[in-house]
C-alpha cells in the first residue's frame, strides 16, 4: 500500500476479466478498477498472485483490495467486506452449425459434454446426471481447462461445452463461426437460484474504503462508464443491476 495508489491485489487468469497486453493490465476487472481508482484520484498499482494468495494477502495488508471475479459468498462475508460490481454465472456453448439449445442443466441429458475436472461446471452437471433417464445418459468428458473444452465443441468431438458464462461470451467475440450460446446464464446450483455476484474484496470493518470504492463505483454507474465497459468485453449479461436472476 503506497499514499496516492490504489493496490489492488489480482489474478491475471485470462481475458475478458483479468489478463496482461504485453505487461498492461487488460480486461473488464483491470478496466473497471482502473476507473473506479481514477475517480478515487488514486493510481492504480496492480499485484498479481494466484487466486489463493490473494486473501492472505489483503489480510497482510499487501495491497488495498482485490479486483479478481470473487464470488460474494456468506462464508467470505465472514472475514471481508464487498462492493458489488458484477454477476457471475455459466453458460452451455454449442458448434455455431448446432441447433442444440438447453434451457437447464437436466436438458445435457442424452449428451456428451465438455468440462474442466473438479470444476463448478463439473458439480452443477453431477447434481443432476443421476435424475436423468436410462436412456438418456449424461456424458462428461473432462479437460484441463475451459478453452480445451470449448476446442472440443469446435471440433465437434461433444455436443456442448460447460463453462463460466463471461469466458464463453469473449470466445464467441472472437470466434463467432465456430460457437454459439446455447443456453442462458445459469447459475450452477440449480433452478430458480440467483446467479453469485462478484465483488471487489475489502479488509473487514474498513468502512471507509469501502465507502469511497462505492461512492466511485455508484459515479462510474451513473455517468455511463460501466455500460460502456459491459459493451467493450461483450458482458451485458453480468450487469450488478440486473434482478431476478
Amino acid at each position: 500500500m503506497k499514499p496516492g495508489f490504489l493496490t489492488i491485489g489480482t489474478n491475471f487468469a485470462g481475458p475478458p476479466m483479468g489478463f496482461l497486453d504485453g505487461t498492461t493490465p487488460s480486461g473488464f476487472d483491470s478496466d473497471l478498477v482502473s476507473q473506479i481508482a481514477e475517480r478515487m484520484c488514486l493510481k492504480p498499482e496492480f499485484v498479481d498472485l494466484t487466486f489463493t494468495g490473494l486473501f492472505p494477502g489483503l489480510l497482510a495488508k499487501k495491497f488495498d483490495i482485490i479486483a479478481a471475479r470473487v464470488g460474494i459468498t456468506e462464508e467470505r462475508q465472514k472475514q471481508f467486506d464487498f462492493v458489488p460490481v458484477f454477476k457471475g454465472g455459466l453458460r452451455l456453448v454449442v458448434n455455431k452449425g448446432s441447433e442444440l439449445r438447453f434451457k437447464t442443466e437436466s436438458d445435457v441429458c442424452g449428451h456428451d459434454t465438455a468440462i474442466v475436472a473438479g470444476s463448478t461446471q463439473m458439480a452443477a452437471l453431477e447434481r443432476v446426471k443421476s435424475e436423468c433417464p436410462s436412456d438418456k445418459p449424461m456424458t462428461m468428458k473432462t479437460f484441463t481447462n475451459q478453452i480445451e473444452a470449448m476446442n472440443e465443441v469446435a471440433k465437434k468431438s461433444v455436443s456442448a461445452a460447460y463453462v463460466d458464462w463471461p469466458l464463453a461470451a469473449y470466445v464467441i467475440q472472437q470466434r463467432p463461426n465456430d460457437f454459439i450460446e446455447a443456453s442462458p446464464v445459469l447459475s450452477g446450483k440449480g433452478p430458480n437460484t440467483e446467479r453469485n455476484r462478484n465483488g471487489l474484496v475489502v479488509r473487514r470493518g474498513e468502512k471507509s474504503t469501502q465507502d469511497a470504492l462505492s461512492a466511485a463505483f455508484d459515479a462510474i454507474l451513473a455517468d455511463g462508464s460501466y455500460d460502456r465497459l459491459l459493451a467493450k468485453w461483450n458482458l451485458a449479461d453480468g450487469d450488478i443491476r440486473k434482478k431476478g436472476d
